[in-house]
């Protein structure tokens, strides 16, 4: 096992210097984040400090830490984590250490700050070193990572996701200038909200760059709202963000979910910068449509914008081309596996090999999923006729291990959509249909045969499923025969694009749509 703090160069990278000249100062952090290093943290906290944990868990205490040779004392610790990932200080907990809060002039390896994620939620302790590292070979700022081996006084806490602080040390790294407004999302909330500040400007400023970027999601006309929102956001950034965040499913998120985000304001620019947090839950499901309905105000609003549709999609498919490819990240994570090897025990290796194997293969699923989605017509306007229209061009999603997925005639002569369940089924039919704005009803003749539900997830058994929405229709488990399911919806002027789905989610049992039977209903009751 590594037990020193040192690493390899910056990034891995050989420095040549020529005679006479001055080698070039590395970045703080250099040697920290360095390829191949695996650290060994030994963190000691007073017996009045640890009740103090455990009775205030977010309040700094005082404790030591030591890495290698080297002692930090006066070193302010907490505890971090939200619902999920939270652990007490008797358990696995993740830890923020501060080295400068105490003692201003105190640095650990350069920085004033890290983070011990424990990875309770991320079993393969890769999410967020993969993810990061493919925010910045897209060019955004986002955290670099390693790993750690951490004892908190004498008691072994296992392997650690060790995180570079968001601190202007961070921020001095991507940015000309760092004296600008650094802002936190709190508890979920938007730029309409009042967001917490990390540093920046002095607090009875407010947040007028948030407010003008919020004026400028809110304005109805698309073409200036495309024109606002270009002048208040750094826009280019935030597709590349935007994009970044659907490729890897980051279902907590901003643009998914209004979560785990910061944004800094750089004053020489004044144009907000979106950047990544948060990224332990990644590739959840590798069907997430590449063109989702966000939550996040900033993401829905520049996709309302014909201009914002045509650059995303465009930089969907470069970032595909370029930064996204299976082959390489597979190699990226097997070298990673093979530095944290000598940290661990043989059993801890066996798991977390399984672990990164599965990883490697749910991105290989998302992207094929992506290539399929993509190359899909862009659908026309839907015509109907006595206020019904046809369902059809579907295509299949996520074919199961061990089942499979065609278009036959069921037992009883019906030509039908099928689905036979393999052991851990999340599978789909779909069509994609543009809508002009109202009320539709989806509806189908349906029935299964020995569905068995998975023990696991919100939504079991067969079903119809509008995109971006929780299912509509009754859920069907067990056996059934042939019945009408329906799911109503609305569209509005901002997404006339809509993905109809017809899902199976279970462990065993075999699901048929009747074909002839699939169509909508234009506006249907609510």
């Amino acid at each position: 096992m590594q037990r020193g703090c040192a690493g390899v160069g910056a990034l891995g990278l050989t420095l040549i210097v020529a005679a006479g000249q001055a080698a070039p100062v590395p970045p703080p952090g250099a040697a920290l984040f360095g390829l191949g290093a695996i650290h060994s943290l030994r963190l000691s906290v007073g017996a009045a400090d640890l009740e103090g944990l455990r009775r205030s868990p977010r309040a700094y205490v005082r404790a030591i830490v030591r890495c290698g040779e080297q002692v930090y004392p006066d070193v302010a610790l907490r505890l971090k984590g939200a619902t999920g990932s939270f652990q007490p200080v008797d358990d696995k907990p993740a830890l923020t250490l501060d080295f400068a809060r105490f003692a201003p002039a105190q640095r650990f390896h350069g920085l004033r700050r890290i983070y011990l994620n424990n990875a309770v939620e991320d079993p393969t302790f890769l999410n967020e070193w993969l993810g990061t590292a493919l925010f910045r070979a897209a060019g955004l700022p986002a955290q670099r990572v390693a790993h750690a081996r951490v004892q908190l006084n004498g008691r072994p806490l296992g392997l650690y996701v060790l995180k570079e602080g968001f601190t202007q040390d961070f921020i001095e790294l991507h940015f000309a200038r760092g004296d600008g407004a650094l802002y936190d999302n709190d508890w979920g909330c938007d730029i309409d909200q009042r967001m917490h500040r990390n540093f920046g400007p002095e607090p009875g400023r407010g947040q007028p760059e948030l407010d003008v970027l919020a004026q400028a999601v809110r304005e109805p006309d698309l073409e200036r709202r495309w024109v606002a929102l270009d002048r208040v956001l750094d826009v280019d950034r935030f597709l590349t963000f935007m994009a970044l965040e659907v490729i890897l499913v980051h279902r907590d998120g901003y643009c998914l979910a209004r979560n785990n985000f910061r944004i800094y304001v750089p004053p020489d620019t004044g144009r907000v910068v979106f950047l990544p947090d948060g990224l332990d839950q990644l590739f959840g499901r590798a069907d997430v449509s590449w063109k989702p309905r966000p939550t996040g105000l900033v993401a829905a609003a520049l996709l309302s914008t014909p201009e914002g549709q045509r650059r995303y999609h465009a930089r969907m498919l470069e970032l595909l081309d370029t930064v996204f490819q299976p082959a390489q990240l597979a190699s990226q994570l097997d070298r990673r596996l093979l530095e944290i090897e000598p940290a661990l025990s043989r059993r801890e290796f066996h798991d977390l090999r399984r672990e990164a194997a599965a990883l490697e293969q749910r991105v290989v699923r998302r992207h094929q999923s992506l290539l399929a989605q993509l190359a899909q017509p862009e659908p026309s306007t839907l015509e109907f006729e006595a206020g019904t229209a046809p369902l059809i061009h579907w295509f299949k999603v996520d074919e199961p291990e061990g089942g499979q997925m065609d278009q036959l005639e069921s037992q009883d002569g019906v030509r039908s959509l099928h689905i036979r369940a393999g052991p851990r089924t999340s599978a789909s039919w779909r069509v994609q249909v543009a809508l002009r704005p109202g009320q539709y009803r989806f509806e189908a003749r349906a029935k299964v045969a020995s569905v068995a539900p998975l023990p696991f997830g919100r939504t079991q058994g067969a079903g119809l499923r509008v995109g971006g929405h929780i299912r509509g229709s009754a859920s069907l488990v067990g056996d059934s025969d042939w019945q009408v399911l329906t799911a109503v919806f609305e569209v509005t002027a901002a997404n006339p694009a809509v993905e109809l789905l017809c899902e199976l989610n279970a462990s065993r049992g075999d699901f048929w749509v009747d074909l002839d039977s699939v169509r909508l209903v234009e506006d249907a009751p609510p």
